[in-house]
């Protein structure tokens, strides 16, 4: 997934503007021995003097995409280095660099990480809590202590972790979350609350930012933050997908929040389970004996919620299934602070379009159905799905689903195409080819131009839409490899600059930026000197 926000940019730019020292790049090689994979624990927290000090507190670790590493200890920095690993190649993000478990010495596996400082993964498939075949999976492999700390998650997949896949234990945490996947979370095979996109806990956040994010495959909630003393400040969740999640406890949790935006999202089949008295027995529900879609814990005087532009419906299917129980009823969408302080704003929240996704794995109503049929069971439906290249193998569970044909897009001429709050695609966006919207011939009314040109650290790239629509604004070099994607969405009418700030490792001499809009095109050389 590749869309940019320019706003998410700025925001990691004012971020890190302190850490614009010279930046140290560490290759950890992958191994060739398929037995014996190459073991990134030993070499960051090994990257020490003789004296036990950090070489460099400014390192990036770099991972060979597509490769297989593993970690046989719990990674932990402290607040003055930042723990950031990456893909050599970021661009190649159907190729991710693959980070998994095996024992130590002992015999036990470790968690992947800690954190006490600053974090940053991109392009990395985390398979965090994986122990035996078709076992249980460890809990909580992935956590932030480090308070008012700053985690970026971009073109990452995070799964196979029984409690959150990332799990916060620290106060005043800025959390960003882009074109990334969150899948397989929960305890197999029984009734239990687990399996959480991230996990607030009783934690307070200075910022969420997820964006063009998938979350599937769970057992709980998307968002959960229950019992915090302090509200959150900033709370965004736009333009995300998600489906096959149970909802134990419901499926977006804000609890106290001064600031959400809940936007352009395709949320099908939140809370799968529907909602029962049965089921209202633990964990804080705002409305007595209901789940709910999205719920809020206080109003203060100066909360503000944004919440719009949201397909949010049920499968037919879940639907009579729930019409069988007599105890189980449809979710209610929005809780009834939500709705209270939306007022007339609530009908624009959310509106019910059913469409099909072009290609994921299966529903998972099975599981609901033998959790009702007996709660006490530990044989139900399996509803963590393996790739089908595990068919024949320990760890076929009969949950399977070929991810190298993954497709969470849908056809452009439903109502979903157009009903962002941008007048764009609502979902995941960034996962799609653009869905077709396009104009190929050349427009020189574009008006396309570049300053500085030559590029030193930045440029401008403007130019003027005649009207609203879609367009993808990307950097090539000369071989036509991808460089950059700039920006991936729909724009008002007008006039546009977005920032490139290009990559300190990209060599000197000619690229190209390529404008793509309903309009048409325009192309132009940019000198990187």
């Amino acid at each position: 997934m590749k869309k940019l926000y320019p706003l998410f940019i700025l925001a990691c730019a004012i971020l890190m503007a302190a850490n614009i020292q010279a930046q140290r790049y560490v290759l950890i090689e992958a191994s060739d021995d398929p037995a014996n994979p190459a073991n990134i624990f030993s070499t960051i927290m090994g990257d020490t003097t003789a004296a036990g000090a950090r070489i460099d507190n400014n390192t990036i670790y770099q991972l060979e995409n597509g490769r297989v590493y593993v970690s046989t200890g719990r990674i932990v920095n402290k607040p003055e280095w930042a723990l950031q690993i990456e893909a050599v190649n970021l661009e190649d993000t159907d190729n991710k660099a693959i980070l998994t478990r095996i024992p130590n010495a002992s015999g036990d596996y470790q968690d992947i990480m800690y954190s006490e400082g600053n974090v940053t993964f991109k392009n990395l498939w985390i398979i965090a809590g994986e122990t035996g075949p078709l076992q249980q999976h460890d809990w909580g492999r992935v956590r932030v202590l480090g308070e008012n700390s700053r985690i970026i998650i971009k073109d990452c997949i995070i799964e196979k972790d029984r409690g959150g896949f990332l799990q916060l234990r620290a106060d005043g945490v800025k959390c960003y979350v882009e074109n990334s996947i969150f899948r397989n979370g929960g305890n197999r095979r029984i009734l239990q609350g687990n399996g959480r996109g991230i996990d607030a806990r009783n934690f307070y956040m200075d910022t969420l930012i997820m964006r063009n994010t998938i979350v599937h495959n769970i057992q709980d909630r998307l968002f959960r933050s229950q019992g915090a003393t302090q509200p959150h400040h900033y709370i965004e969740i736009d333009h995300c997908t998600s489906f096959n999640t149970v909802g134990r406890h419901g499926h977006i949790q804000l609890g106290r929040v001064l600031t959400a935006k809940i936007t352009n999202n395709l949320f099908i089949n939140p809370i799968m389970m529907g909602t029962s008295p049965f089921y209202t027995d633990e964990q804080t529900q705002p409305d007595g004996d209901q789940h709910k879609v999205i719920t809020i814990d206080t109003l203060y005087e100066n909360t503000a919620l944004s919440i719009a532009g949201n397909n949010i419906f049920w499968t037919q299917d879940v639907i009579n299934y729930w019409a069988t129980n007599d105890s189980v009823s449809m979710p209610p969408v929005l809780s009834g602070l939500v709705a209270q302080h939306l007022g007339a704003a609530a009908s624009d929240a959310f509106f019910q379009e059913p469409l099909e996704l072009n290609n994921v794995p299966g529903t998972i109503l099975q599981y609901v159905i033998d959790l009702y049929n007996n709660p006490a069971s530990e044989n139900m439906y399996d509803f963590i799905v393996e790739d089908e290249l595990v068919a024949g193998t320990p760890y076929d569970s009969g949950n399977l689903f070929d991810f190298s044909e993954f497709d969470p897009c849908y056809g452009s001429e439903t109502v979903s195409a157009t009903a962002g709050t941008d007048g764009g695609s609502i979902g995941a966006v960034s996962a799609c080819l653009a869905l077709g919207v396009f104009d190929t011939e050349a427009n020189p009314n574009l008006a396309f131009t570049v300053q500085p040109n030559p590029v030193g650290t930045e440029a401008s790239l403007r130019f003027s839409l005649s009207r609203s629509g879609r367009i993808s604004l990307t950097v090539y070099d000369l071989t036509g490899r991808r460089v950059e994607q700039l920006y991936n969405g729909a724009l008002l009418s007008g006039e546009h600059s977005i920032l490139w700030t290009p990559d300190g490792r990209l060599a000197k001499g000619m690229y190209f930026a390529h404008l793509q809009t309903e309009e048409g095109t325009m192309a132009l050389k940019l000198m990187l000197k």
